[in-house]
């Protein structure tokens, strides 16, 4: 059994790379805005919540498939595409680079999981778990009661 450590990183200065366009990639930008991240995302197209933001200039957009080169300058990355072979060549191209990444859908590809955050002001919680999705929900669903208690 892989294990991970929890590591909390300072996100001012750190270009991500978002592989897709669609509704998993909205999530994670909505995520990662909230920890002021600098947001590149490659894509063919973009669902509507991504549409805006890129329109507002909150995140760079480059309409094209992935290609190896839009890795230049980022130093975390995320495939989340639902194609599985951009997703494979994405991992493998940050894995080889040597730049964590996420991949949606293969758990053995990711050198990081998107964990579940509990967060106010200054205290962030990271909740991850196994493959019981449901209960890091239900345990981060509880944590963020309590922070949100203490504000």
């Amino acid at each position: 059994m892989d294990r991970y450590f929890p590591l909390f990183i300072k996100s001012g200065d750190v270009r991500f790379l978002v592989v897709g366009g669609g509704k998993i990639a909205l999530r994670r930008v909505n995520t990662l805005m909230k920890f002021d991240f600098s947001i590149r995302i490659v894509s063919p197209s973009l669902c509507t919540g991504l549409e805006k933001l890129a329109g507002s200039g909150k995140i760079e957009y480059i309409k094209d498939i992935y290609r190896k080169e839009y890795l230049s300058g980022c130093q975390l990355a995320t495939a989340c595409t639902d194609r599985r072979d951009v997703n494979r060549e994405a991992g493998k191209d940050c894995r080889e680079a040597g730049i964590p990444v996420s991949v949606c859908d293969c758990r053995n590809e990711c050198t990081f999981y998107f964990p579940a955050i509990a967060a106010c002001d200054d205290v962030v919680c990271g909740i991850a778990g196994g493959e019981d999705h449901g209960k890091t929900r239900r345990i981060a669903s509880e944590i963020r009661e309590i922070v949100e208690v203490e504000k």
